[in-house]
């Protein structure tokens, strides 16, 4: 007979399998999204080429689905497994937008400092240079603060 330890880490183990593929995940966050789903709508909705494959991931993922009537919805293990990959997905949009940001003022930062600098080697009028220039490019970068925010 399996402890209560054994059984808990059987659990742990099935639920990270479950969720290391991307299909399984595709599953569960359709289901979650929709609330409950058919057969037929996971294998249209999360692009399954056949039904043995869904199948089989169907049955890996029994921990997280309940079926009644012909239809799958999430069990409360399956509820705690969605809102994880909805954080981790908010997370990775989060760090993705930081980035993004980040790189746009950088690469803005360079371009008027090499519009400066040429401003300077080209010996344009020095108004143009001394304060046209850096107006824009804070000008410039507000704008792009403001739009990440």
């Amino acid at each position: 007979m399996e402890s209560d330890k054994e059984k808990i880490e059987n659990l742990e183990e099935a639920v990270f399998k479950a969720l290391d593929h991307q299909k399984r995940r595709d599953i569960l966050r359709y289901t979650g999204e929709v609330g409950s789903a058919t057969f037929t709508e996971l294998k249209n909705n999360v692009d399954f080429p056949d039904s043995p494959s869904l199948s089989y991931h169907l049955k890996s993922l029994e921990p997280f689905l309940e079926q009644r009537e012909a239809r799958y919805s999430l069990s409360n293990l399956g509820k705690s497994a969605y809102n994880l990959l909805l954080r981790t997905g908010s997370y990775s949009r989060a760090v993705l937008h930081y980035s993004k940001k980040k790189g746009t003022i950088i690469g803005h930062i360079v371009l008027w400092l090499a519009a400066w600098g040429a401003a300077i080697v080209l010996e344009t009028d020095s108004f143009f240079y001394t304060i046209i220039i850096p107006v824009l490019a804070g000008t410039s970068l507000t704008v792009i603060y403001a739009l990440f925010e």
